[in-house]
């Protein structure tokens, strides 16, 4: 049984409507397939498929092609947001950002940094124990920007089919109806099955029982009915009667659903199934007044928050043939946000009150402040308000709510009455409980809990002051509270109290010493004691390769003067530990290690052109030569021009000028050893390796379709379209030349670049005219002018998606020549495509129904726009033009136009350009236009669309 149904034909033509990028969009329905139709569409591509099954709202054809009595998986469907979702809810920000922005406004920086025992933390100590006091301080805000309508997301996943399985029980109250199928089975006296069918009349024919009247009764008085007259008629017969096949009925589901509509669905279908089948409640229906008309009357209603908050379906009742069932807009809607268990926006009844806000939303979160909570109310003149609750206590707030209001319930502060903080240079840094009578010796019993390098001279006790609260600082030495009689020392700790232990480096800079030159990794590093010349080099990663082991430099710097002295040492006798040479350094010291390329000059010569590896390479004091030079650029290519190369030379002469001279030699010879070729090199040489004369890699062309041996085939310089044709074979019996499709990459990149100037003049275009638009008062005009605005809008997407094709239009015969004198000689990514005879005639623009049709012979473009339903109020007559087949334009001058079509052409109907000439712009839109109808339909003959 079908649940959807639909013209074949729509379905189809939305394979092209779905993609085609004109200005009206086909419309897209819910279908159910014959395997016939099946079979058409699996000659589409999978990505054509897939647009199609989407369009369709389904999964795929060949799943709702099939039996209804295999319930299908749920898939997801998108949930758009409501008016009321956008109209309720505002972005606000969460409390955490703000009170980083209330604490940015107030000079206070917040830090985020992890305090850790090391040197330069404690520069963060007193930022960070600060973020506590911020981190106390909560605004009273409530995030309600996220509010959404509750209990729609139950239609966010819809099965492809609705009918509940055949296996399950038939209830005894069902009612029996034309269709139904029951199940006799006689024993006894005379054993026999048979299957009766209730028909029109409500009467099934039973074998030597005769026509029993069932329609209208329940299952269990069928059954009963059907037993009596067995053992009324056939003595010493007993009858098992069972149900078989469910019966169809046509119901309706009007109202605020998605798909309102006649649906056709199983006899033991319920309201809820209704409800499923046509898509779900929109999110302007409500949820809590479904209503199920009969005979114009209601008969029932069910409240989905019924199911949804308490899982009753008792309300679920079936339906019966013509049964409507109707939602009704949307009631009083009241939204509740922040410490709730489910904020949401809810449909409530006219006498609702906060206590029943606050069960709907499941109730309070732990972290709920129940001592003031907020209604943001929009009052009958237009402007707002607030009204204050107080949610504490055991008695219910009876406050009344009305519609469109918000109900905030804000967070409890995360302030803490009783913590003491530990910070710094310690193992355990971190929050205490305070206990009364609790030390600064309780919190640090020994030195145990302090990390290496502690300034064991001061520490500092953060205190907030009573009365004011305002800080203050007591100081203490760390090392005191370790000592013997250190209880004179201890100090007794109050609540909230911040204690610092601080890293030595906090007081004082650490001493360092730096390195530079010829080692790994120069730089600065921190000075350890007893640290030498050999540590430093080692800590800095070692010498290189081009490190001067002989003299290095030592720069030193007077504590006191800050006059720097220089004494030079051996890096060798350093490096091998020897105590004259391996220095003690001091607090700012530098080591400067020298290269060997600062005495000598590094000479270089170039190779490029045909090797492997061209490039500047170290030129070789000791004999380079030619093919020296070519091994080290990794030999030649096989494109490499063997019997000539050039080197150039550069000369000082007499130390005044540069003369440049250029070498001839035979690069054969060269490499072959032979002296008079494979000469000397000079520094700063440049030896060039030429090409061979018209070196070409190789190049490919590809021809599809309609050939004996499609395929790519590998080409020549000059050679044409012909001779990869008879190559392939030549073409088959069922090619259509006239569509045969050439396209070049070269063509398709410029294609590209003329779309992308159109582009960027039209984005300009319409940009400048909204500013005009802006200051215009006269709202007559101004709604013109933004009729032609949103047109070039639509215009504008339309055209950033079409994908030139490249197409070069050509005329090819029968036997794979072009027509007339003229040849195609062929470059790489060449395509040639020749498809069979098309069947089908494309539509589009500004017609009702954009579609392929069927070819038929003798019918004009009239004809044609005709099947299409005509032209829309929008379409230019006076423009319409045909795109052939082969790619060539036809235009006609009128209406009256009589053009003779032919298969694969593809007709279109532009909008009328008065629309667009509304936005006072140079723009050619005729052409616009025109280019966005080319492309699409040669897309479509290329197979894209």
């Amino acid at each position: 049984m079908n649940c959807f149904k639909i013209n074949p034909s729509i379905m189809l033509g939305g394979v092209f409507s779905l993609l085609l990028l004109v200005m009206a969009v086909a419309p897209a329905f819910a279908i159910t397939l014959t395997p016939d139709q099946i079979q058409k569409i699996q000659q589409l591509s999978p990505a054509e498929r897939e647009a199609l099954a989407k369009q369709a709202g389904v999964s795929s054809p060949e799943a709702s092609a099939r039996s209804i009595e295999s319930p299908q998986t749920v898939q997801p469907r998108p949930v758009s947001s409501g008016p009321l979702e956008g109209e309720m809810t505002g972005a606000t920000s969460d409390a955490s950002q703000q009170a980083q922005e209330v604490a940015k406004s107030a000079g206070v920086d917040v830090p985020v940094e992890k305090v850790a025992g090391t040197a330069g933390a404690d520069a963060l100590e007193v930022r960070r124990a600060f973020a506590d006091f911020v981190s106390e301080s909560k605004p009273l805000t409530v995030n309600a920007g996220n509010l959404k309508q509750f209990g729609y997301d139950l239609f966010a996943g819809s099965p492809t089919t609705f009918a509940p399985a055949t296996d399950v029980p038939v209830p005894p109250e069902y009612v029996v109806g034309p269709g139904d199928e029951l199940v006799v089975q006689l024993f006894g006296g005379k054993n026999d099955q048979f299957t009766l069918v209730v028909d029109r009349e409500g009467v099934v024919a039973f074998p030597e029982v005769g026509p029993v009247m069932l329609a209208g009764m329940s299952f269990a008085d069928a059954k009963a009915t059907l037993a009596q007259q067995v053992g009324e008629k056939m003595i010493g017969v007993t009858a098992s009667i069972n149900m078989g096949k469910l019966r169809s009925i046509r119901i309706f589901a009007l109202g605020e659903v998605e798909q309102p509509g006649s649906y056709v669905v199983s006899g033991l279908a319920t309201l809820s199934h209704a409800l499923l089948v046509s898509g779900g409640v929109k999110k302007i229906g409500s949820l809590r007044n479904i209503q199920l008309k009969r005979g114009g009357q209601v008969v029932a209603a069910i409240d989905l928050y019924d199911f949804l908050l308490r899982g009753d379906t008792s309300g679920d009742v079936r339906l019966l043939p013509g049964d409507v069932v109707f939602v009704p807009p949307i009631g009083i809607t009241v939204g509740i946000a922040g410490e709730v268990v489910r904020p949401a926006i809810y449909e409530v009844g006219r006498r609702t009150d906060v206590s029943d806000m606050i069960k709907l939303a499941g109730g309070f979160l732990p972290k709920a402040y129940r001592d003031k909570a907020l209604i943001e109310r929009i009052n009958p003149s237009g402007d707002k308000s607030v009204v204050g609750l107080s949610l504490k206590g055991k008695s219910p707030n009876k406050t009344q709510v009305r519609n469109g209001d918000i109900i905030k319930v804000f967070s409890a502060l995360d302030y803490e009455d009783n913590p003491v903080l530990l910070i710094g240079n310690v193992k355990r840094p971190g929050k205490y409980a305070w206990t009364k009578g609790m030390s600064l010796s309780a919190l640090l019993p020994d030195q145990d809990m302090l990390l290496p390098e502690t300034f064991m001279d001061y520490g500092l006790i953060e205190r907030e002051a009573e009365g004011n609260r305002e800080p203050e600082v007591i100081r203490f030495k760390v090392s005191e509270l370790f000592m013997k009689g250190s209880e004179q020392v201890d100090l007794y700790l109050m609540p909230r109290d911040k204690v610092y232990v601080f890293h030595r480096a906090h007081f004082r800079e650490a001493p360092q010493a730096s390195i530079a030159g010829s080692v790994k990794s120069p730089g600065q590093y921190e000075l350890k004691k007893s640290m030498r010349i050999l540590d430093l080099i080692l800590a800095a990663g070692g010498t290189i390769r081009s490190s001067s082991f002989d003299d290095a430099e030592l720069y030193r710097t007077d504590p006191e003067t800050k006059e720097v002295s220089i004494s030079r040492f051996s890096l060798a006798a350093a490096l091998d530990g020897q105590a004259d040479a391996n220095i003690l350094l001091q607090d700012m010291d530098k080591v400067v290690v020298h290269s060997v390329w600062e005495d000598k000059q590094r000479h270089t010569v170039r190779i490029h052109g045909e090797v492997n590896n061209p490039g500047e390479f170290l030129f070789a004091d000791s004999e380079m030569r030619v093919s020296d030079l070519i091994f080290a650029a990794g030999s030649v290519t096989e494109q490499a021009y063997m019997h000539k190369a050039e080197i150039t030379r550069y000369e000082v002469i007499d130390g005044e000028k540069r003369q440049t001279s250029h070498l001839s030699i035979d690069l054969r010879d060269a490499l072959q050893g032979k002296e008079q070729a494979n000469i000397l090199l000079q520094p700063y040489d440049v030896l060039m390796v030429r090409t061979i004369s018209n070196w070409r890699s190789h190049e490919q062309v590809t021809l599809k379709g309609e050939f004996r041996f499609p395929g790519t085939y590998t080409v020549e310089e000059g050679e044409t379209l012909e001779q990869v044709i008879e190559r392939a074979g030549g073409l088959t019996e069922d090619a259509f030349t006239q569509a045969a499709v050439f396209s070049r990459e070269s063509i398709r990149a410029q294609q590209q670049v003329n779309l992308n100037e159109s582009i960027s003049r039209l984005e300009k275009d319409i940009a400048q005219a909204e500013i005009t638009n802006s200051t215009i008062s006269n709202r007559e005009v101004l709604d013109d002018k933004q009729k032609g605005l949103i047109a070039a809008e639509r215009a504008l997407a339309k055209l950033r998606e079409v994908k030139p094709t490249g197409r070069l239009l050509v005329e090819l015969g029968s036997d794979g020549k072009l027509i007339g004198d003229s040849t195609l000689k062929l470059t790489d990514g060449d395509v040639l495509y020749v498809p069979k005879r098309p069947d089908q005639v494309l539509v589009m623009g500004e017609v009702y129904n954009q579609n392929a049709m069927l070819y038929r012979k003798g019918m004009d473009r009239d004809d044609f726009i005709d099947l299409a339903g005509g032209t829309t109020a929008m379409a230019d007559t006076d423009r319409i033009y045909i795109v052939r087949a082969n790619g060539y334009v036809e235009s006609g001058s009128g209406w009256s136009s009589n053009h003779k079509i032919y298969p694969g052409d593809t007709i279109i109907v532009p909008q009328r350009l008065d629309v667009f000439n509304l936005l006072d712009t140079t723009l050619d839109w005729s052409k616009v236009l025109m280019q966005i109808g080319i492309f699409t339909a040669s897309m479509v003959t290329v197979g894209i669309l």
